[in-house]
């Protein structure tokens, strides 16, 4: 068997019974297994339940338990509170009164089955808690580990709610009986049923015992719900349904739910209706929602899905770390790659910056590409004559020197030997053929309105040439083209 299903395992003194539920939407049983001891096994039940469970191999994906009667004690009882949460909270005191017991002895279960004008009515069910914890701990040796541990007649009234229509028939009480045992269960509308189970002794007038337990629930029913019917289920053989009818003066009726649900199946002969009708509610625990009437809450919560969870969480949670650190450390790495690339570019880019301005470092605040920009830019307005520099840069100033030298008078023979160009002002050196034509050559350079004649030296050469040294500059008077 492959497909996934949830396990019921109803755990009784001398015996269990395990009930594999499909996941599908109509619950059918997939598989039953009768489980007894043999005289050369262990008398453990638990234990020796998990071990056959385990060998047969089938999967399952939630294994739930139901506790039978003879291990529990039941109690009718009233709380002062309405809300779940508070009853919880108290209801193990008023649990404790009530066994005379120790709380801290106890496993206790309990269901809400209707209010009161100061409360709720609460069904406890008691257990002893170092006998379920020996009985867990059984079942965990053979590797199963039950999410809850019911009472077995909670159970049944589940199995009963899913089969046999339960919760529709509020005016019927549901009454299931075995050898040993008897189950009452009568449908509670927005609350759990009010269930309760009882010991049947061999010889006792199973018949006679009923007629006063039916009739005693009858006197204790809402008269605006009154019961009107009795079903009759299980193990039927000492009960006379026709004298039960006449001692309640309730309508009797018998039904069999449990064939529907292995009319398909080879089921062992020995398998009791009550005990697979247990073991079937007990594997439907899973699927139904609100509060559970659960003993092993109280005294050993079930961690499996939660460990599973938190495994699971903590396994995505590492391996994201190392996802994260991997990712940080390839981008720090890179980021200390590019930090070296970017030193050695400004190293580099330094060097040349240096070689173009002479020697000078970049302006403070501004970066190396960026004064790189600025010369590259300068050098090519300084090129074409135009932009920041206008009169003082080579161009220009050139332009207007030989402006001046053309408008010198023709008979005046100017020679010029050197040109000297700085970035404020420009040397020149020469001579013409006299005093008088070095005077008429400086009268047209004074006359330039773009520069202005600065120092100047005069000296008499060979040849009767008039020698000149002069330094002419931009006027500052002038506005920039």
């Amino acid at each position: 068997m492959n497909e996934k299903s949830s396990l019921g395992l109803f755990l009784s003194k001398d015996k269990a019974v395990a009930v594999w539920v499909s996941s599908s939407s109509d619950s059918s049983v997939v598989r039953t297994l009768n489980i007894t001891p043999g005289e050369d096994e262990p008398s453990v039940i638990a234990l020796q339940a998990a071990r056959a469970v385990s060998s047969v191999g089938d999967e399952f994906d939630e294994l739930f338990v139901a506790v039978d009667c003879a291990y529990y004690t039941q109690y009718k009882l009233q709380s002062e509170f309405n809300d779940y949460h508070q009853v919880e909270s108290t209801i193990k005191f008023d649990a404790e009164e009530a066994a005379a017991t120790d709380a801290m002895n106890l496993a206790v279960a309990f269901d809400i089955t209707g209010k009161t004008p100061v409360g709720s009515e609460v069904t406890v069910y008691t257990a002893d808690r170092q006998l379920l914890t020996d009985m867990l701990l059984d079942m965990q040796e053979g590797a199963l580990d039950p999410g809850f541990m019911e009472p077995d007649v909670v159970c049944l009234a589940r199995a009963l709610s899913h089969c046999a229509g339960l919760s529709e028939r509020t005016d019927a009480s549901f009454v299931v009986l075995s050898q040993s045992s008897c189950y009452m269960i009568r449908p509670g509308g927005d609350f759990a049923p009010a269930a309760r189970s009882f010991l049947i002794g061999k010889g006792q007038d199973v018949t006679g015992i009923l007629s006063r337990e039916i009739m005693l629930a009858s006197g204790a029913t809402d008269p605006a719900g009154p019961m009107t019917s009795i079903v009759l289920m299980g193990e039927l053989d000492n009960v006379d349904a026709d004298l039960l009818a006449q001692r309640t003066g309730l309508d009797v009726q018998t039904a069999a739910p449990e064939k529907a649900l292995v009319e398909s199946l080879d089921t062992d002969g020995d398998m009791v209706p009550h005990e697979l009708m247990i073991a079937y509610g007990a594997a439907l625990a899973g699927r139904t929602r609100g509060h559970k009437t659960d003993f092993r809450r109280d005294f050993m919560p079930y961690q499996g899905r939660r460990k599973v969870v938190q495994s699971s969480l903590r396994l995505i949670g590492i391996s994201l770390t190392i996802l994260l650190v991997s990712v940080a450390v390839f981008f720090q790495l890179k980021t200390f790659r590019m930090r070296g690339y970017t030193r050695a570019l400004n190293k580099k880019a330094l060097i040349e910056y240096k070689a173009i301005t002479f020697g000078k470092k970049p302006p403070r605040g501004m970066s190396v590409s960026s004064g790189l920009r600025r010369e590259y830019k300068r050098a090519k307005q300084a090129e074409s004559g135009i932009g920041p520099g206008g009169d003082k840069s080579v161009p220009a100033k050139l332009t207007f020197f030989f402006e001046a030298l053309t408008k010198t008078p023709k008979k005046v023979d100017v020679r010029v030997q050197q040109i000297t160009i700085t970035e404020r002002s420009m040397k020149v050196k020469g001579d013409t053929n006299s005093r008088t034509g070095t005077m008429a050559f400086f009268n047209e350079i004074k006359k330039h309105p773009r520069i202005s004649l600065g120092s100047e030296r005069l000296t008499a050469g060979p040849d009767r040439r008039d020698i000149f040294d002069i330094t002419l500059e931009p006027k500052k008077s002038e506005t920039k083209r």
